[in-house]
C-alpha cells in the first residue's frame, strides 16, 4: 500500500525548530509517521476512511521524554487526526 501524505502548510515558531531547522523538522516527520503508520491495524483503518481533504487543528502532546522531537509529537497529531493507531478509528 502506497500512503501519499501533503501538508500544505505547518507553523512552526522558529524558535522551537532547533538544531537542524525544518530540513530536520521535515525528515522527522517522515521518520516518525513512517513508523507509526506501519503499525497493526493501521492499513486496514485508512483503507475504511479513505482520502482525507483536511485533519482537524489539534493540540500536540506533550514530550514524553526529553529527547522526543518535535517531529514526533506532530507526527503524533497526524496520526491521533486521521484516527489511526494509537487511540482508535476515526
Amino acid at each position: 500500500m502506497s500512503i501519499t501524505l501533503h501538508i500544505d502548510r505547518l507553523v512552526v515558531d522558529q524558535a522551537l525548530l532547533g538544531e537542524g531547522g525544518a530540513r530536520a523538522l521535515r525528515e522527522g516527520i517522515e521518520r516518525e509517521l513512517s513508523l507509526r503508520l506501519m503499525q497493526g491495524g493501521t492499513v486496514e483503518a485508512l483503507q475504511r476512511i479513505g482520502a482525507v481533504a483536511e485533519l482537524p487543528a489539534c493540540r500536540l502532546p506533550m514530550a514524553s521524554h526529553p529527547g522526543e522531537g518535535l517531529g514526533a509529537r506532530i507526527a503524533s497529531g497526524i496520526q491521533q487526526g486521521l484516527g489511526v493507531g494509537r487511540g482508535g478509528t476515526r
